[in-house]
């Protein structure tokens, strides 16, 4: 029996210790492919919310540069939709609201310079500054939509701010 106990604890002890090692193997396996995953989720997405800004800076601008035609500005409204939706998986929910709030924003926005008679205001519009301090507040609601799409930009900057940087976004405020 001694002999049995010998030899059977010296191999139990072995057994043991491949069981172990297998497991610990395993998890660490399990954690790098998770982490994996989770990085290349991430890097999608910081690669989404990069491109999304893109576009939507690409109409600010153009919006602000030139006379964009009712329909024109539906085919670029639909084109960053387009785009929203095909990226939907990396996009948080409120990101499509947002994104359409800040363009309609940017369009309500360059329609009133376009039809007020500043001609400091219409300059500035086409060279994509600011437009005057003095001329802003001579007309209220200019000022009102400037602030508007000033405040729904920095909100969208400070959201894939977050997300290029790496940070988990929690989803934003849904407005109406």
């Amino acid at each position: 029996m001694s002999d049995i106990l010998k030899n059977a604890f010296p191999a139990i002890i072995a057994f043991l210790g491949t069981v172990i090692a297998v497991f610990v193997g395993y998890r660490q396996w399990k954690r790098q492919q998770d982490t994996t995953r989770t990085g290349d989720f991430r890097t999608e997405r910081q690669k989404t919310y990069k491109e999304l800004w893109e576009k939507l800076k690409d109409v600010h601008v153009r919006l602000r540069t030139k006379a964009v035609a009712t329909e024109e500005f539906r085919s670029l409204l639909r084109d960053v939709n387009s785009y929203i939706l095909q990226h939907s998986l990396y996009l948080e929910k409120d990101d499509h609201h947002l994104a359409n709030q800040y363009l309609a924003k940017v369009r309500d926005f360059t329609s009133l310079v376009a039809t007020c008679s500043s001609t400091p205001a219409k300059i500035a519009v086409e060279d994509t500054a600011d437009i005057p301090p003095e001329v802003v507040k001579s007309i209220a609601e200019m000022a009102k939509a400037q602030k508007d799409v000033d405040q729904i930009r920095e909100g969208i900057v400070a959201r894939y701010r977050k997300v290029l940087s790496g940070e988990v976004i929690a989803p934003g405020p849904t407005e109406n």
